[in-house]
């Protein structure tokens, strides 16, 4: 999927995220972006909200 760099201006990651804020971040980014996929450590955490919000 091609970069949606308009998304990525407008939601950067914050620096030195905390877990919560990353995997936030990720479900918001697969929804609208989905450029690379979500990174293993947090992989599991993002599909279980993806889930919870009906967006799998």
């Amino acid at each position: 999927m091609a970069l949606n760099r308009e998304w990525h201006r407008a939601h950067r990651m914050p620096l030195q995220a905390t877990r919560e804020q990353r995997i936030k971040w990720h479900v918001a980014h697969a929804a609208a972006c989905a450029c690379r996929p979500v990174p293993d450590s947090i992989k599991a955490d993002v599909e279980k909200l993806l889930k919870l919000h009906g967006k799998t």
